[in-house]
């Protein structure tokens, strides 16, 4: 499930980048068309505003540039991201610990769905967990019911294991084992 989502996004990505080059294609072409009046143009004025439009394009192709350079490239890999968001699950301590502010603002907004309520002279109120915290506590209630304890398959019935059916010629027998 995390690998579809993550490949989903590298897919958008991917899109958002073909978007940006097509964007910046235009600039360019842009940037030639002033340039070709420039060059008709004999008005100091008029060459003037030509030369600042030409900057600005070019300051919008610098940055276009940059986006496509970052665009679709992951910091990490697949199998390190998933290992750390699933060791921050395991024990969220271990982050809080640590003396960045960055990470305590990173812990609070992961471990709660929404800001901390807090009301003058009675303290924090209760805090909504977010989705991945209610349902890593659920698991490990008892309360979890994704299998049962004897496992998938089915239990076979009393009847079934003690007594073999058969049917010959049109007629059921049941015989005992």
């Amino acid at each position: 499930m995390f690998k579809d989502i993550w490949n989903r996004r590298l897919a958008t990505a991917e899109t958002s980048r073909s978007g940006l080059e097509t964007e910046l294609a235009k600039v360019e072409r842009d940037v030639e068309q002033f340039l070709d009046r420039i060059a008709q143009a004999q008005l100091p004025s008029v060459i003037a505003a030509y030369e600042n439009r030409i900057r600005r394009l070019e300051e919008r192709k610098i940055e276009i540039s940059e986006r496509i350079a970052n665009c679709g490239r992951p910091l990490r890999s697949f199998d390190e991201a998933l290992r750390t968001s699933l060791d921050f699950l395991a024990n969220p301590w271990n982050l809080w610990a640590s003396e960045r502010l960055e990470h305590k603002k990173a812990i609070l907004k992961l471990a709660f769905a929404d800001r901390l309520a807090y009301v003058r002279d009675k303290g924090f109120r209760t805090p909504d967990l977010a989705l991945s915290f209610k349902v890593s506590a659920d698991i490990r209630s008892s309360k979890s019911k994704l299998a049962r304890p004897a496992g998938f398959e089915p239990t076979t019935p009393w009847f079934v294991a003690k007594y073999s059916i058969q049917l010959s010629y049109g007629r059921l027998r049941v015989k005992q084992v």
